[in-house]
């Protein structure tokens, strides 16, 4: 009986940040009480007032990548290609993790392509998601996490030697998409890094990350 094959590794994994959020309070002092946050507040898909989900400009984002990983019209930025598989944290019921940020950055994509978003890992967890990645996806994948988190998963996964991972991500940038392409042949699998300026809205710049 021959044995199933396994799943090949991913050509191509993208990485990206969720779409914006409201600025962190700073913090209180000792004995007080935080202070109460003012606007720009962040919304759900009806429009309500939600501390988890994004600013309105974040849903711009969610709905400007849909259009960039998917355009209706011309041909994909030099780069990209459509991902097969879409990724997000988990935050432990279905409920919370769809109201999410992460998720809601790449829901219209998710709508677009009808693909459903998994998420099976908890921030803090990225060890483990890159090695579920490795192991049971193939094509190309799109994660969207937190962004203190977003270098624990670029080291977690066979980078070529010599690459250099920026650490940490910068808190004011939501407009990169991390690239980890795989190199052909390659036995066990190796990723080259590369970064890509999303460049869809007003603001983003055409910069990387420096490391």
């Amino acid at each position: 009986m021959t044995s199933p094959a396994a799943t090949p590794p991913p050509d191509l994994i993208y990485v990206i940040r969720h779409g914006e959020k409201p600025a962190d309070p700073p913090p209180a002092a000792a004995g007080q009480a935080a202070a109460a946050t003012g606007p720009p507040f962040s919304i759900d898909f009806q429009g309500n007032q939600d501390p988890h989900s994004l600013l309105p400009q974040g849903w711009q984002r969610s709905g400007a990548l849909a259009v960039l990983f998917d355009p209706a019209l011309g041909p994909l930025q030099a780069g990209l290609r459509t991902p097969a598989t879409l990724l997000s944290p988990s935050y432990g019921s279905a409920d919370k993790t769809t109201a999410h940020r992460t998720h809601q950055t790449i829901q219209g994509l998710s709508d677009r392509l009808g693909l459903a978003i998994v998420s099976d890992f908890a921030e803090g967890s990225e060890p483990q998601l890159a090695a579920s990645v490795l192991s049971s996806y193939s094509g190309v994948v799109l994660i969207c996490w937190e962004h203190d988190h977003i270098p624990a998963i670029a080291t977690s996964l066979p980078t070529v030697p010599g690459t250099v991972i920026p650490q940490p991500w910068p808190g004011d940038r939501f407009d990169v998409i991390w690239t980890f392409t795989l190199v052909p042949g390659s036995s066990p699998a190796q990723y080259t890094f590369g970064q890509i300026p999303q460049q869809v809205l007003s603001g983003d710049t055409d910069t990387v990350i420096s490391a």
